[in-house]
């Protein structure tokens, strides 16, 4: 249980101080293992992939070390700034809010709120996470 809580809470600051959610996209897709906003958000998300998680963050410290962490956080060039390096990102911070909520109230609640947040969403005239919307479809 404690190894989980500890991975779990790996995960969770790696993508709260290290680096975005679409920067881990593009290195994953330029390491071959190119993954879609809802497949990539039930991998860093669920604890259904803590081993899965345990290696993304293996493969980002031990092969990219510095560089990954610098070219995805600081964004190296001013007037390159994408969204790789966009802490503000809707979805990273989604993500970010929901690793803190799966950590405080359990991994349960933390899918209701993320469900709750989804329907209403897809109901706005504006929404924020579209690639989201079929996040739960996909579990069933």
């Amino acid at each position: 249980m404690n190894a989980q809580i500890a991975e779990r809470s790996d995960s969770f600051f790696m993508m709260n101080f290290e680096i975005t959610f679409k920067g881990v996209q593009a290195w994953l897709d330029i390491a071959g293992h190119p993954m879609d906003d809802s497949k990539l958000f039930r991998l860093l998300f669920s604890s259904n992939y803590l081993q899965e998680q345990a290696e993304i963050l293996r493969m980002i410290v031990y092969r990219y070390e510095d560089v990954f962490f610098q070219a995805n956080r600081t964004a190296l060039h001013e007037q390159n700034s994408d969204i790789q390096a966009d802490v503000h990102e809707p979805i990273h911070q989604l993500l970010l809010k929901m690793m803190n909520q799966k950590i405080i109230a359990g991994e349960d609640n933390a899918l209701l709120d993320l469900y709750l947040i989804l329907q209403k969403d897809m109901q706005s005239e504006s929404p924020r996470y579209t690639t989201l919307h079929h996040f739960f479809d996909e579990m069933l």
